[in-house]
């Protein structure tokens, strides 16, 4: 099979197309698949969907006036980034709607923004995540934001099945959980996790709906970050990925140490 590693750039301006490919190709390791038109977009999708990990949408398609393409993207499993022209809180709603994994202005800052987010896209293949909280539903709802960013989550109810999840699961690098438990709690299952997994091995987010003294003391007990509920999708997304760059970061300085120790 033919590794992930394309990117798809849905662009009906051939100059931009070709601008934002150039971009892609300087400044990261992945080469690009082009389309105009939806229907282009749709035989590529379709047709080779095992070589693309990411695909860069131009909602402004001569052949799909009713913005059908971030939509076909998202039901073939395809993370989503949107480049537009213009922004709007109306466009913003829709895009989030849609499940994009970010949006950005075409302009030249914006570009190397999207670059930094393909790469980290990139990585969160090889990303697996335990998400842990009572509630099924709000499980359900992180599992879709983390699948959103490429990243493979697992998921327990509480911290005593979160443990067990764990065990059977020594890859895990990303924790995400709820502090109201039953059996074991938020704080508790942070305590029992760093006895062996240290934080600049294995990242936790905390989340609660409550503020201030909580997210004080999941910090205190060992979590990275802390999100309050309801998690918006835009600040999610940014601390995962900082979360991750963060372990990526820390790990090449141990290596980077360990070389010039010998």
């Amino acid at each position: 099979m033919m590794e992930n590693r394309h990117v798809l750039v849905v662009e009906d301006s051939r100059v931009q197309a070709k601008i934002i490919s150039q971009h892609i190709a300087e400044a990261t390791p992945f080469p690009t698949i082009v389309a105009h038109t939806l229907a282009e977009a749709e035989e590529v999708m379709t047709g080779r969907r095992d070589a693309i990990f990411v695909a860069i949408l131009d909602r402004n398609l001569p052949d799909d006036p009713d913005g059908r393409i971030v939509p076909l993207a998202t039901s073939l499993g395809i993370p989503s980034v949107v480049m537009t022209a213009s922004f709007s809180e109306e466009v913003r709603q829709l895009l989030l709607e849609q499940h994009v994994v970010d949006y950005f202005i075409k302009n030249y800052s914006e570009m190397v923004a999207m670059e930094r987010l393909i790469e980290r896209l990139y990585k969160n293949q090889f990303v697996r995540a335990l998400v842990v909280d009572d509630s099924k539903l709000f499980r359900h709802r992180l599992k879709e934001l983390l699948g959103n960013l490429n990243i493979d989550a697992l998921e327990a109810e509480d911290g005593r099945q979160a443990l067990e999840v764990l065990a059977a699961n020594t890859d895990v690098t990303l924790v995400i959980t709820d502090y109201n438990m039953p059996n074991l709690d938020g704080f508790g299952l942070i305590e029992e996790i760093r006895q062996t997994r240290d934080k600049d091995k294995l990242a936790i987010i905390g989340v609660s709906a409550e503020d201030g003294s909580h997210t004080v003391k999941f910090l205190k007990i060992g979590a990275n970050d802390f999100l309050i509920k309801p998690v918006q999708v835009e600040e999610f997304s940014c601390r995962v990925n900082q979360q991750l760059d963060m372990l990526e970061i820390l790990t090449k300085y141990r290596k980077l140490c360990g070389k010039q120790n010998k």
